[in-house]
Parts: C-alpha cells; sequence; structure tokens
C-alpha cells in the first residue's frame, strides 16, 4: 500500500498517523515508536535500507520521524534518498507538521534549514548531555534533567540552524538539540535506543568501534548502568512530542 493510501484511510478513521523514514537495521524508532502507538496513532515505517522509497509529499500524515544511520549529508551524490528526504522535511516545515529528526535525522534537518553539516570529531559512547536555558521551557524537553546521560554516535557536526532555538549541547558537540519554529526537533543523541538495541548497534560495529579507538566492554558497562532510567526520560519526551501531533 502506498503510503498517500495509508494516510488516507488512517484521516477517514480518525487516526493520526506518524511517518518514520529508517536508513538500515539496528537504528529504528525503539522507544519512540512504542510511545506513538500507545498514544492512538498510526505508524508507518519506511523501509528505505529495504527499497522502500522516500515520500514526496507530507499528504495528511501528521508527522515526520527521520532515524540515524552510518550516512551522512554530504553523501547526497550517490544516495539520493537524502536528498528527497531533504526536499520531503523541507515540505513538513513549510505545513508547520511536527518534524523528529534523530542524530542523521537531526543533520538531515539542519541541513533542510540551510545549515551546514561537515565532519568532526568522532563522538562514540555514553555522555553527559546539557540542557541549555531554553530547554528548561521548551514543552518537549523540559521534563529532562538539566545533565543527563546518552548514547551519542555521530562524527559529523552543524551549526544552530537560522532561526532555530538551542536546546542541547555535550562537551564534544556544541549543537545537539535544537527546535525551529514550535513543532520541528533535531537531536543527536539516541533517546530512543533500549538496552537491547544498544548492544544490537555495538556487536554490529565492532570494526568501526576499534578504529575510533573506543572499548566495547566500555559501552556495554555504561548501557547496563544508565539505558534503563534514560529509556523512562526518552518515552515521556515522546509523549510530549506526541501530542504536538493532529
Amino acid at each position: 500500500m502506498k503510503i498517500a493510501e495509508w494516510a488516507g484511510i488512517a484521516d477517514r478513521f480518525g487516526m493520526s498517523e506518524v511517518v518514520i523514514l529508517q536508513h538500515q537495521a539496528g537504528e529504528g524508532p525503539g522507544t519512540l515508536e512504542k510511545e506513538l502507538l500507545s498514544a492512538g496513532h498510526k505508524v508507518r515505517i519506511v523501509r528505505i535500507d529495504q527499497g522502500d522509497k522516500v515520500p514526496t509529499e507530507p499528504g495528511s500524515t501528521s508527522g515526520i520521524v527521520v532515524m540515524g544511520g552510518t550516512m551522512g549529508v554530504r553523501d547526497q551524490e550517490k544516495l539520493h534518498h537524502l536528498r528527497e528526504e531533504i526536499a520531503l522535511l523541507k515540505q513538513f516545515l513549510k505545513a508547520e507538521k511536527p518534524v523528529m529528526g534523530i542524530c542523521l535525522g537531526a543533520q538531515l534537518l539542519a541541513a533542510a534549514l540551510g545549515g551546514d553539516v561537515n565532519p568532526g570529531e568522532k563522538e562514540i559512547g555514553w555522555f553527559p548531555v546539557r540542557k541549555l536555558p531554553d530547554a528548561f521551557k521548551d514543552p518537549v524537553l523540559r521534563r529532562l534533567p538539566e545533565i543527563f546521560p546518552a548514547l551519542m554516535w555521530h562524527g559529523d557536526h552543524f551549526s544552530l540552524p537560522q532561526g532555530a532555538v538551542h536546546l542541547l549541547s555535550t562537551e564534544k558537540c556544541a549543537c545537539a538539540g535544537f527546535r525551529h519554529g514550535k513543532k520541528a526537533y533535531g537531536l543527536v543523541p539516541h533517546l530512543e535506543m533500549t538496552a537491547a538495541m544498544v548492544d544490537e548497534m555495538v556487536a554490529g560495529s565492532r570494526k568501526e568501534l576499534a578504529a575510533a579507538g573506543v572499548e566495547v566492554a566500555g559501552i556495554l558497562e555504561d548501557t547496563s548502568e544508565h539505558a534503563e532510567p534514560v529509556e523512562e526520560l526518552a518515552r515521556v519526551m515522546w509523549r510530549a512530542w506526541a501530542s504536538l501531533l493532529v
């Protein structure tokens, strides 16, 4: 069934539908999807890695989530779907529909807003994330503690897009979270992941971790300590974002 057809069915029955763009196995929507479903929303996952096409327009869908991936904004020439995703994000922004970009998704959202995304220092593992002043009154992030641990897994960085509100930072990532308008969010931390998802991601990335000088044991130990409490924090945040959907 095509995205537009599915959205039409959801609309006729009064159900809000969210499209989720997933780029590869192991980086699915995790707890975010569960909270959307619990809130009564329909979820349509577009598996780009399995050949699904990027929708050409929002249609009647209520919001979009763009997940992470090992590719980057600079790969648009060889991965045309990235260009298509940026174009789609621009349409969601114009329609003022809720957007959630996570890691790569945040980079694509920054690019859609005219920002530059460039290679930088790799940040892989659990790191303290700090809320900036505007995050304390943000409708989605305000319930998060001032400093909280989160899994970071990226090498590209972006500056705060013009007109956006700066929400989060880490020691290595100056712009780790932002909001544009009232409903579009870009978050670099992988707050959607459960402990099992992190374990799977680590298991499939041992060569990358070794090349980056990151100890597998350290990530797994930190995951056992932080994943469960952070998951509870994230669920509260996802419920707040879901409330923006109409």
